[in-house]
This record gives C-alpha cells, structure tokens and sequence, in this order.
C-alpha cells in the first residue's frame, strides 16, 4: 500500500506562487513535482481563500477570515469577563474577612503620574 505525503504550507504556496506569477502551469507543476492537478487546484482553492498561511485574495477568504477574528473576539472578551468577576469575587472575599489578599493585579494599583 502507498504511504500518504504531506506537503506543507510553505510548499503549497511556492507550488501556487509560480503559478501565479505565470512561469508555470498547473500541469507543469504537477508533472514536476509529481502531485496529482486536482491537488494543486485544491491548493490554489486554499490559497485565495488565504487558508496557506497566507493573506486571503477572495471575498471568502476574507469573509473566513472576519469570522476568525471575531470568534477570537468572542473568546477574549469571555475571557475578560471571567478575570473581572474572579478579581471581584477576591476583593470582596478580602474586605469580608479582613485580611490580606496575595492577589496584585494592575487593576487594583492606583496609577502614578501621567496624565489624568
């Protein structure tokens, strides 16, 4: 049985790049590099749609991209929201009880100097 290679980003977006930049074909490339043309096509597909490490070309690549960006978003801001009740469940748990908390946060420091 064949074994199946793995081909990574940086080669596929050469691979496209000299397509691209018309110094080669699909079909020469893959006789060149011996990979099959409906894989290269493939290549190119994910390359537009900036799927290759790459800055997106299309309309859905960028769209794919904004979806990204705003999952990310999402997930900070989660994230944040999680930070802020933890630090104020630590305040309040340190003014109840009177006693000194080991958390520091830059939140909780009074600024000095700068503008105000």
């Amino acid at each position: 049985m064949r074994t199946r290679r793995s081909f990574s980003n940086e080669f596929k977006r050469r691979v496209v790049e000299e397509i691209f930049s018309e110094s080669a074909t699909i079909g020469a490339q893959s006789r060149k590099y011996n990979i099959a043309y409906q894989l290269i096509v493939r290549w190119k597909k994910d390359y537009l749609d900036g799927k290759l490490d790459n800055e997106p070309v299309t309309d859905a690549g960028y769209k794919g991209k904004i979806e990204q960006l705003e999952r990310m978003v999402g997930q900070l801001t989660m994230d944040k929201e999680l930070l802020k009740k933890a630090l104020k469940s630590a305040n309040n748990h340190q003014k109840s009880s009177g006693k000194c908390s080991e958390i520091i946060s830059p939140l909780t420091k009074t600024p000095r100097g700068g503008a105000r």
